[in-house]
């Protein structure tokens, strides 16, 4: 089932990478929007994997986490030292006279650590010489560049970077580079945010790890080992950066038992590379492709020749890359893809004369904002072009590339820039209805309340949605019994809600939604505490962060929401915050997007799975 898979995908991309490390996968074909993504606000922050597993507040632990991932950190000297990548520094303050900040913290330190933040192009607001939760967040965010959790401090070694000429602005291509140049080796005796997520990563896909520590022990060497054995490798217990990235892509092999997997040779990630000299069943791939392209002639031999490496340079000049006959992932990505040009076509001509290269998910520039433009104009996508390649940008991508039969992968290859500029070029068409949630329940039917005792179409609809989901095994009949009652408990209580058993009509929206998890997936430990909130509604004075303040700063983060339309009345929902909750329904594939924030909702939106609807 399509969103089962999602949520299997985004019980991934976390601190993901930073591309694959940071904190609420992103990844977006779990919830594929049917309307076009908005490029007007587009934050690419990456985030690592699953609902970490929360660790007692023992004085030996260097941090905790709770249920929902939130970081407290237990050991300041832990964290100087080991959650930044750089030297450490054993003195509380730097040479350059650099010391600890957090929120709360006032005076000069503050102030220039927000002039250089706002230099940067992190932090959008005034230079007050207070450490607010608009600093904290800037902070988070120039964590994730370095791959690091998000915890707002601003630690020695952080403004040591910060500070440094090599540090990357904000939506730069440096900073692109900084997020998915992230892995390091590690091994025995490592610690950190970058252990701790692979930790959950190897626990997520099943590996031996009893505990999430963030310390690199021999039980995490063991279950590396493994890692490496399950693709047929010797055993390695160096998690290296490369294994790191195997291990964070999207659908990585899950470890078997005792029964390990075959050797295999793996298709090239993204930071390695395929040239003269290689051998394996992936230049024989390679081959064959070029062969079948026309680009070579003979058979795939599996050893890369003098004759791969032509055919290859061939093929690069088609496609606009640079002619050196080495076969980087990006090349591979085209060359695989269903719209790759064969040789002399009239594809071929027409990238040749357009001068397309490969863009994806991080590329910045002139390239991307045409390509933008021309998604607008095509009506797969909404709002202003911005240059920077991430999700919705992906998701529009996805979209053309739907309408026009193609694989939908979200990379823009020279083939599919060649169809996209055409005159051939296929204009989107809206599905019948404003949105897909309609799959499981029809527009035109009202809810009520369900509670034990009821029956009929309603019950017969939410018995089917709750059998799609694996909650409910019995017959479809209609009738609102134990079993029903029992299902909708399970869904309840994988969701933080209370369980009550019956199905309120906002459960019922998000039951319909592709934001339910399925059957086997937890987002809570514990149950929550969200009540609805909606127009009107407003924190109590003198509240340090209200519900509705949470809410906003928790719809900006996801890119839905304005600062700026909310300055000044922060903790009211007025109309900018139930727009953004309607925007925020709406990709989630709300049959109804009412901007009211139900429980239901609220559950989805501060869990680890909101990256699933990033913006």
């Amino acid at each position: 089932m399509r969103n089962r898979a999602a949520w299997i995908v985004f019980a991934a991309l976390l601190i993901a990478c930073a591309a694959m490390l940071g904190g609420c996968v992103a990844q977006d074909d779990g919830v594929a929007a049917q309307t076009a993504p908005d490029l007007s606000v587009n934050i690419s922050v990456p985030y690592a994997t699953t609902t970490p597993t929360a660790v007692p507040e023992d004085p030996d632990q260097p941090f905790s986490l709770d249920a929902n991932g939130n970081v407290t950190v237990l050991n300041d000297r832990w964290i100087d030292e080991g959650f930044v990548s750089a030297t450490s520094n054993d003195e509380e303050e730097s040479t350059d006279g650099y010391t600890q900040l957090r929120l709360g913290d006032q005076g000069q330190g503050v102030q220039t650590l927000q002039l250089r933040l706002r230099e940067l192009g992190y932090y959008p607001g005034d230079i007050n010489g207070v450490f607010d939760t608009l600093t904290e967040q800037a902070v988070q965010l120039f964590e994730l560049t370095y791959g690091t959790m998000q915890t707002g401090i601003a630690t020695v070694n952080l403004q040591e970077m910060l500070f440094a000429e090599t540090a990357p602005a904000y939506s730069a291509q440096a900073y692109a580079a900084a997020v998915n140049g992230s892995f390091s080796d590690l091994q025995l005796g490592a610690s950190g945010s970058s252990v701790l997520a692979l930790q959950m990563r190897l626990r997520e896909l099943d590996f031996p790890i009893s505990h999430i520590t963030g310390y690199y022990d021999q039980e995490t060497a063991a279950a590396v080992s493994a890692f490496f054995q399950v693709y047929g490798n010797a055993p390695n217990n160096v998690a290296t950066a490369s294994m790191q990235g195997e291990l964070f892509t999207v659908d990585p092999r899950t470890y078997s038992g005792a029964t390990l997997a075959p050797t295999q040779t793996q298709e090239p990630a993204d930071q390695q590379t395929l040239s003269e000299g290689n051998i394996g069943s992936t230049v024989e791939r390679i081959q064959q492709r070029l062969i079948d392209l026309g680009y070579m002639q003979g058979t795939a031999t599996g050893t890369f020749d003098a004759a791969t490496t032509q055919a290859v340079m061939a093929f690069q000049r088609v496609v606009g890359a640079s002619e050196d006959g080495v076969v980087t992932y990006g090349l591979y990505t085209q060359l695989i893809a269903d719209d790759a040009p064969a040789y002399g076509s009239a594809e071929a001509e027409a990238i040749r004369e357009g001068g397309y290269t490969l863009l994806q998910e991080g590329d910045s520039g002139e390239a991307v904002t045409r390509l933008q433009t021309r998604l607008v104009e095509l009506g797969y996508a909404n709002g202003t072009p911005n240059g920077r390649y991430a999700s919705a940008t992906v998701s529009s991508v996805k979209l053309f590339q739907r309408a026009a039969g193609l694989e939908e992968t979200g990379v823009a290859t020279a083939a599919l820039q060649a169809l996209l500029y055409s005159a051939d070029a296929p204009a989107y068409t809206a599905p019948t209805q404003t949105a897909s949630g309609d799959r499981y329940y029809p527009y035109n039917l009202s809810m009520t309340d369900l509670a034990e005792g009821a029956s009929g179409e309603l019950v017969a609809y939410l018995q089917t949605r709750l059998k799609q989901l694996g909650y409910f095994e019995g017959e479809v009949d209609g009738q609102y019994g134990s079993a029903t009652a029992s299902a909708v408990s399970a869904v309840q209580a994988a969701m933080g809600l209370e369980q009550t058993g019956a199905a309120s009509v906002s459960f019922q929206e998000h039951v319909y939604s592709e934001a339910t998890p399925p059957s086997g997936v937890s987002m809570y430990d514990e149950t929550q505490s969200f009540t609805t909130l909606q127009m009107g509604d407003s924190d109590a004075s003198g509240e340090s962060m209200g519900p509705v303040e949470s809410l906003q700063k928790q719809l900006w983060e996801l890119g839905y929401l304005d600062r700026e339309a909310v300055r000044g009345t922060e903790g009211q929902f007025g109309e900018a915050t139930r727009d953004a909750v309607i925007a925020a329904q709406q990709a989630m594939q709300y049959v109804r997007a009412d901007g009211v924030a139900s429980p239901e909702f609220q559950a989805f939106l501060f869990s680890r799975y909101c990256g699933m609807i990033r913006k």
